[in-house]
């Protein structure tokens, strides 16, 4: 345990300074006597974690003596406190350090000539003052913008000094000082939780060692109430788009370490009340409990059902069209024109697609979904209507294409996705003018991005998915593809007959034994399928 010191002293030289991390060496002139740090010009070194320091400044640090195999002795600080320059040409130093844009050593001897050592308590408490200055030899208006960029600069480093002394890096207090300004102390003693939700790269972790830091007591309110939002945004990262109400209260618990779920019950009603989490009541997924949403979560599911109802109403352009087909011959000569033979689902699956608003193809691996997916392509292409291939990832976008000789994209850059403004061109009022969209890889598909998907199509337009759910789910939370299946208001194809399967391989065939709950082939007989004990 080292003995806590403080040393004062004006600042020298800032040899070294890390902007991302505020790590500094520098070398000031001390105000008491150091033998064995002193240097023979008179200076010492300290180092440390702490604000951009400009050469003039009369600093108080509070630290402790290391010994540096290179460099000898130095004060390694924990903590500084800014003090006014003690003498008049200090005091110019400092003023003309670079620290205020506009002060250079000349307008800094002419205020130092009419405040003297009163300058910097003149500065902090009425810059105004700066009119009084002779010769000052700038315009009103340059006058004025010294004041306001003096205001600035001490807002600035109160906020950074403050920031620093609950342990936050200089790039990190730096960008709470940008997000919030002058108010960055008032809203930090107010509540330091609102940083997880409002400053980039600071999570719900951080900012609670930050308000422990702080003394804010375990079970306060505000921690509370982000420790329910944090554990709800856990559970959404594992898939969930909503938790029990019960469930959720003990997860919460059990991460803030508090045995008082009153406490935290009280807290949920509370976020609840202000809209910071939301509940959909009743029957949800099998459970008879409240069901505890991120808002975001649950007007996507909300959007979402609404917009798939909205699309199996009314008669669409290609359902116009399915009318007039007689689909025994169609079927036919589609499949003998491209040189394949189709079973009873696949053209099911294709009559689906063209005759129902909403439809799904599924099953799993080598049942043809790929060559009834090209059907369906080329059945709009004969009748002329227009169409989009989408898919996920740019991985999945890429097969896709290849599998179908036919343009795909991924569902982000189809919607014309802007990273700068973190939208999309296409939406509910600019949708895409498609009358078929079709999306494969559709087990991938998180909540979210179906939501902004179905938003950016017109209520006519036909969506099939395309998919296995025993294949990768989404990244994010929700399971759309098994959602949709469950609905009841799609049209679902189970693809069931396997073709795409090599004599000696046992890969696809016990994939859908397994599947079916029956014992996979064991036998090593195969050259692509083996057990290992």
């Amino acid at each position: 345990m080292f003995n806590i010191e403080t040393v004062t002293g004006t600042v020298e030289r800032v040899t070294f300074f890390n902007p991302d991390n505020g790590y500094s060496v520098l070398k000031i002139k001390p105000e008491g006597k150091f033998p064995k740090a002193t240097a023979r010009d008179g200076t010492m070194a300290v180092v440390g974690t702490m604000p951009q320091l400009g050469v003039g400044e009369r600093i108080e640090f509070a630290g402790y003596w290391i010994e540096d195999s290179r460099y000898g002795t130095q004060f390694k600080a924990e903590r500084i406190t800014p003090l006014p320059p003690s003498t008049n040409e200090g005091i110019i130093a400092f003023l003309s350090s670079g620290i205020v844009k506009g002060i250079g050593i000349k307008t800094a001897e002419r205020i130092v000539n009419t405040f003297g050592k009163d300058t910097i308590h003149i500065l902090d408490n009425e810059p105004e003052r700066l009119h009084e200055v002779p010769n000052l030899k700038k315009k009103e208006r340059e006058i004025e913008e010294l004041i306001h960029a003096w205001r600035s600069n001490q807002s600035m480093r109160n906020a950074l000094i403050f920031l620093q002394g609950y342990g936050v890096s200089s790039k990190m207090a730096n960008r709470i000082y940008e997000h919030y300004g002058a108010a960055t102390i008032g809203k930090m003693q107010q509540n330091p939780y609102m940083l997880a939700d409002e400053v980039y790269g600071i999570g719900f972790i951080r900012a609670d060692e930050i308000a422990r830091s702080m003394g804010m007591p375990q079970d306060s309110p505000e921690r509370l109430r982000a420790g329910l939002v944090y554990s709800l945004s856990q559970l959404s990262r594992e898939g969930h788009t909503f938790a029990p109400r019960v469930e959720l209260v003990n997860k919460a618990a059990e991460l803030l370490k508090v045995d008082n779920t009153a406490r935290l019950e009280a807290a949920l009603s509370q976020e609840l009340f202000t809209g910071g989490l939301m509940r959909d009541e009743g029957i949800t997924a099998g459970i008879r409990d409240e069901a505890i949403y991120l808002p975001e979560y649950l007007h996507a599911e909300t959007s979402a059902a609404e917009k798939l109802l909205e699309m199996t109403k009314g008669e669409s352009p290609i359902q116009k069209a399915a009318k007039d087909i007689e689909w025994g011959s169609f079927l036919d000569e589609l499949a003998r024109a491209n040189h394949v033979d189709l079973t009873r689902q696949q053209q099911g699956a294709v009559k689906a697609a063209l005759t129902q608003r909403i439809s799904v193809l599924t099953g799993g691996p080598g049942t043809g979904k790929t060559t009834t997916l090209r059907m369906v392509i080329n059945a709009l292409e004969e009748l002329e209507f227009e169409f989009a291939l989408a898919c996920p990832t740019g991985r999945a976008a890429k097969r896709m294409s290849e599998a179908t000789g036919r343009s795909a994209s991924t569902i982000h850059r189809l919607l014309g996705f802007s990273p700068s403004e973190g939208g999309y061109q296409f939406d509910e009022d600019e949708p895409l003018d498609i009358d078929m969209l079709i999306v494969d890889e559709s087990s991938m598909i998180d909540l979210l991005l179906f939501n902004d998907l179905l938003q950016a199509l017109r209520p006519e337009t036909h969506l099939m998915l395309v998919g296995d759910v025993d294949q990768l789910p989404s990244v994010g939370a929700g399971s759309v593809l098994q959602d949709v299946i469950h609905s009841e208001h799609a049209y679902v194809t189970r693809l069931e007959v396997i073709f795409r399967q090599q004599e000696d391989s046992k890969i696809v065939l016990n994939a859908h034994k397994i599947n079916h709950g029956e014992q996979p082939d064991l036998t090593n007989k195969s050259t692509d399928f083996f057990l290992f004990w």
